[in-house]
């Protein structure tokens, strides 16, 4: 059965996985509703305890939360609306990997599994679309101006035939 804020949290999370962006377009259906501090450990159904995110994401978090000397060490999840992701791991945009930048943030990779094969391809894969999708961009702007540039061209020649007193029609 659904979870009852399922429609709610779906929109706060834009559709996606909190923890490793993949949409429900990515994957064909609904992600699931996780607690961020799972309720074996006391948590509740606030909104701000509702994460959205895929079933892997969900089943390798499992019922994680951190005890007070898991905090110790920097072994904690990171809240997806709360912390910051830049200041805990970075995208290698040659490998598609994500790379950590403190414990914290290697703990939260390793604990998601967020360099799984898939998700790195997933990664990669979006980082073409957006390389694609900025040269056709560039490709039409470029287009554009050579049609600027040809409708001048078409101009000057029917100027210089007039001031020569060719005929416009006629092929040189």
């Amino acid at each position: 059965m659904a979870h009852a804020k399922l429609d709610q949290v779906r929109r706060r999370y834009d559709f996606r996985c909190a923890y490793c962006g993949v949409s429900e377009t990515d994957v064909g259906s609904d992600l699931t509703v996780d607690h961020f501090q799972p309720t074996v450990g006391g948590g509740d159904e606030s909104d701000d305890n509702l994460i959205y995110c895929c079933f892997k994401c969900n089943l390798y978090k499992g019922d994680f939360f951190p005890t007070p000397e898991d905090l110790q060490m920097g072994r904690r999840l990171l809240h997806p609306l709360r912390d910051n992701s830049a200041a805990f791991f970075r995208q290698n945009m040659r490998s598609g990997q994500l790379e950590p930048v403190n414990e914290t943030g290697r703990f939260h990779l390793q604990l998601l599994q967020l360099n799984r094969p898939a998700l790195v391809k997933f990664r990669l894969r979006r980082q073409l679309i957006s390389l694609l999708s900025e040269k056709q961009k560039l490709l039409e702007i470029e287009n554009a101006h050579l049609q600027e540039t040809l409708a001048a061209q078409e101009e000057y020649v029917v100027q210089l035939k007039a001031l020569l007193g060719l005929p416009e029609d006629e092929i040189d």
